[in-house]
């Protein structure tokens, strides 16, 4: 790579490692900061920034379809105003409790790598910073608890067009924030990539939810600062995830000489998610969720087998959003997971219109226009990629 070129994240041109299957790897000199502040990146990632977005994609579908399901089967609009934010506990649990289907994956990987590094030991033996990690995954996991919290609260507290605008603004801080933990610097197409994807965020302000207010259920200042504030706990938590990759995991393995793995990504998932879970379920026994949750299974349109798959599926489904969310973090960079999951909702909110027969919902100029903002997005920061990579080889 030229001296001249400061690529937009990461690594050095990587030589072996090219396939996704099983072994994803990543070089470790991966970590090592050029004088921009920037982390090099290596080519050959795009395998796994496919299938990462691919689950992104299609894990949050899944689990917003399925929450709109949900809301809309429960007979929400029954609720009175002491019944306003039931169930928030258990939509954060949701999004953390199906950690435990990552242990196999992530074994198979631990396994697969230490075969190709027999002469080292596993990742998770490594003991330099493992206090370290300990404090840092409980305050992710901190994070994620709150982070789901509140969005569930303010889809619930203020219209879901409000919520949606509001939202957006997460991806404001990501890029400040990135600036000042990960020390990232932004070229010109990663900015058009941020612009767009806010864009396509806004538009989707047209969008239905299952579980959205009604004018007497509606309180403004609560539910838009549980949006803004998830907003900013969501890149923060992008933000710190990144920082955990740079300043400890790939460091970690760069110090016994191996190259980082995927397992990584398995890694942070499962310990963040671990304390997430026990926060949510903490705050859901608190607040006497635990009681309505029988409530709703009994009063099910659809059954109780219909609930008990819908709750089960958002579990998977937030799995596999998750994965497909570090692994971004991991290939490219917390700015990149931020866009691709922001640039998704247009998705989301055309298969709504589709599935479900909200009142006034529709496919409109709105939708129509975040689908060519989402793609023109994520071409500028694919573009952006493409150059880096033909540059380093």
């Amino acid at each position: 790579m030229a001296q001249n070129q400061q690529p937009i994240f990461q690594t050095k041109p990587q030589e072996q490692f090219v396939q996704i299957p099983i072994n994803i790897e990543r070089d470790s000199s991966t970590t090592r900061m050029n004088q921009t502040g920037n982390t090099n990146r290596k080519p050959n990632h795009w395998p796994t920034i496919t299938i990462s977005i691919i689950f992104v994609i299609i894990g949050q579908s899944i689990a917003k379809l399925l929450e709109n399901f949900y809301y809309d089967q429960i007979n929400r609009s029954e609720y009175n105003e002491n019944r306003q934010n039931d169930g928030v506990w258990t939509q954060s649990l949701l999004q953390t409790v199906g950690f435990p289907l990552l242990l196999l994956p992530f074994i198979i990987f631990i396994t697969k790598n230490k075969r190709n590094h027999h002469q080292q030991p596993p990742i998770t033996s490594d003991s330099i910073h493992v206090k370290s990690l300990a404090v840092i995954y409980i305050c992710i996991g901190i994070i994620m608890a709150v982070q789901g919290r509140l969005a569930a609260m303010g889809k619930l507290e203020i219209p879901f067009g409000i919520f949606t605008l509001i939202y957006t603004t997460q991806l404001f801080f990501t890029p400040i924030f990135a600036a000042f933990i990960n020390k990232i610097k932004f070229n010109r197409w990663v900015v058009i990539s941020v612009i767009l994807a806010i864009i396509t965020g806004a538009l989707t302000l047209s969008s239905s939810f299952g579980g959205e207010p009604d004018e007497a259920e509606e309180n403004y200042a609560r539910g838009s600062w549980a949006a803004l504030f998830a907003g900013i706990c969501f890149a923060l938590l992008l933000c710190n995830i990144q920082n955990v990759f740079d300043s400890y995991i790939f460091k970690r393995t760069e110090s016994t000489n191996k190259k980082p793995s995927f397992a990584s990504v398995f890694e942070v998932i499962i310990f963040s998610s671990l304390v997430a879970t026990i926060i949510s379920v903490v705050g859901l026994l608190i607040a006497g969720e635990q009681h309505e949750l029988k409530r709703e299974m009994n009063g099910f349109s659809k059954g109780k087998g219909s609930y008990v798959m819908a709750m089960v599926g958002q579990a998977v489904s937030w799995q596999v959003y998750w994965v497909g969310i570090v692994g971004l973090v991991y290939s490219v960079s917390s700015v990149l997971s931020n866009v691709i999951s922001v640039i998704t909702w247009p998705i989301v909110s055309v298969l709504v219109v589709i599935f479900f027969n909200f009142m006034d919902d529709e496919f409109d100029a709105f939708k129509g226009v975040a689908l060519v903002t989402a793609v023109l997005s994520a071409a500028a920061y694919f573009f952006r990629l493409h150059k880096e990579n033909r540059m380093a080889n």
